[in-house]
């Protein structure tokens, strides 16, 4: 497995042994080493990089969160499809949901832009909630919020709309809220 490590890193990314799978598991700097090589395979051999993440036990959701969130930085969005293709299948729902969220804030907090796709892949209702209101769309947020029922998220999103001075929307919350008692 080290070998194929090696071979999908070119001499200009340093020398091998910054590549190197090979340490004390309970060393920090063995763990760190690890973690960077997976995050960096993810993107070129998901394969291998799956393989190595499961054999050495390491944070599945947290590599591929910090993998998702370095590609929405790039804006690298073919890559990031690509990933959530290939992760689906090995993570529960709501670990996706943490991986695609990483992604959607990197999209709303550094560019400014409203990944309105990435959302809509959310399966979870309060993820959509907290994504929305990241983004700035306190309508959709409410109506997300109004859908699932949720008097929590309908509070959530009532308070940030009225720290953003958005009247209509907290007086939309209000409305459903007093329809909830």
């Amino acid at each position: 497995m080290q070998i194929e490590v090696v071979r999908c890193f070119s001499d200009a990314e340093g020398p091998p042994w910054k590549h190197s799978l090979f340490g004390n598991p309970n060393d920090a700097d063995t763990i760190r080493r690890r973690l960077d090589v997976v995050e960096a395979l993810t993107e070129r051999n998901f394969d291998l990089a799956f393989r190595i993440i499961y054999d050495f036990a390491l944070p599945a959701v947290q590599i591929y969160a910090a993998v998702a969130a370095s590609l929405a930085e790039r804006k690298k969005s073919n890559q990031l499809t690509e990933l959530f293709k290939n992760i689906k299948a090995t993570i529960t729902d709501d670990d996706l949901d943490q991986v695609i969220g990483a992604a959607i804030m990197v999209f709303a907090n550094k560019h400014k832009e409203r990944p309105d796709r990435l959302i809509e892949m959310l399966s979870s209702s309060h993820r959509k909630v907290l994504s929305c209101v990241a983004c700035g769309r306190l309508k959709t947020a409410f109506q997300f919020a109004s859908r699932s029922g949720s008097i929590a998220d309908v509070q959530y999103v009532s308070d940030q709309a009225k720290r953003m001075g958005v009247m209509s929307v907290v007086d939309m919350c209000k409305q459903w809220l007093s329809k909830q008692k």
